[in-house]
């Protein structure tokens, strides 16, 4: 298993529940905690959704998976707001999860979307981006 190295083009449109998929946990876990950022900020572009099932998986300390979390809100379209809270705030919490969405400048689709899916969690929304 040592050897074993993916690739996000190789993880692309995967669903999470094949043995490579298992795989590819364990090996995400054993890579250092920059290189498993690193490769989840690479993923993410091919397969949000995978990205955000690998991230629930991937160990990553707190403060990693609310810089990720910012990351995604400004890189990611608006059709990833759904995945995010629904894989994120129970990662994050709700509270962290509201508060960052809420303190972060977004596009306005991306702040529609999450206030939709948010059920208007994020209306006290001051700023959005065009």
């Amino acid at each position: 298993m040592d050897d074993t190295h993916f690739t996000p083009e190789q993880l692309a449109n995967r669903t999470g529940t094949a043995v490579v998929d298992h795989q590819a946990r364990k090996w995400l876990v054993s890579l250092p905690i920059p290189e498993r950022v690193d490769f989840l900020k690479r993923l993410w572009p091919l397969d949000f959704r995978y990205s955000l099932i690998l991230l629930q998986a991937a160990q990553l300390p707190r403060q990693e998976n609310q810089q990720l979390f910012r990351y995604w809100l400004h890189t990611g379209h608006h059709n990833a707001a759904q995945e995010l809270i629904n894989r994120l705030q129970p990662l994050l919490g709700e509270t962290t999860f509201w508060r960052i969405a809420s303190q972060e400048t977004l596009t306005a689709p991306m702040w529609d979307f999450l206030n939709y899916h948010g059920a208007g969690a994020c209306n006290d929304r001051k700023e959005v981006s065009s």
